[in-house]
C-alpha cells in the first residue's frame, strides 16, 4: 500500500471509531452527576421503561462501567411544568428538575449496585399530575 493510501486509510478508520470518554466517577461518587457528562451513558441497557401519558417514554438505564442508574426520558411533546425525575436504591436517593420542554431529557444518576427504582412527576398538557414509575430486575 502506497503511504498515501495507507494515511487516508488511517485517518478514515479515526473518523469512524466513536469519541470514547472514560468515566469520570465509580461507585457512590457518581451521585447526582449527569451521566452524560461523567461518560457512564455509552454502552447502557435500559432496565425498565414506562409510557408517559400523551407522549414519551420514560426509561431506568443501567452503566454496567459505572454501576449506576437514571433515568431518561425520549420523545416527550412537553407539558405544563417541570419533570421531577428520582432514581433511588435501599441507600441512596437522587432528584433532578429538568424543564417541561419537548424532546429528550435525563436525570442525575445513583449508585446501585442492586435494586434501582425511579420515577417521572408531571404536570401534562391536560392540567392533570402523572407519575410514570421504573425498577430494576434486582428488586
Amino acid at each position: 500500500m502506497k503511504p498515501t493510501a495507507l494515511i487516508a486509510a488511517t485517518a478514515l478508520l479515526f473518523l469512524a471509531a466513536p469519541d470514547a470518554q472514560a468515566a469520570s466517577c465509580s461507585g457512590r461518587g457518581c451521585n447526582g452527576e449527569d451521566p452524560v457528562a461523567a461518560g457512564c451513558a455509552g454502552s447502557t441497557t435500559v432496565a425498565d421503561t414506562a409510557a408517559m401519558f400523551t407522549s414519551g417514554t420514560a426509561e431506568l438505564r443501567w452503566s454496567p462501567a459505572c454501576r449506576t442508574n437514571w433515568v431518561r426520558i425520549s420523545n416527550y411533546s412537553g407539558g405544563d411544568s417541570a419533570l421531577r425525575i428520582t432514581v433511588w436504591t435501599s441507600s441512596d436517593r437522587v432528584g433532578f428538575v429538568a424543564p417541561g420542554t419537548p424532546g429528550n431529557h435525563w436525570g442525575n444518576m445513583v449508585y446501585a449496585p442492586g435494586c434501582a427504582r425511579g420515577e417521572v412527576a408531571y404536570v401534562d398538557r391536560d392540567g392533570a399530575h402523572h407519575t410514570a414509575r421504573l425498577q430494576s430486575s434486582d428488586c
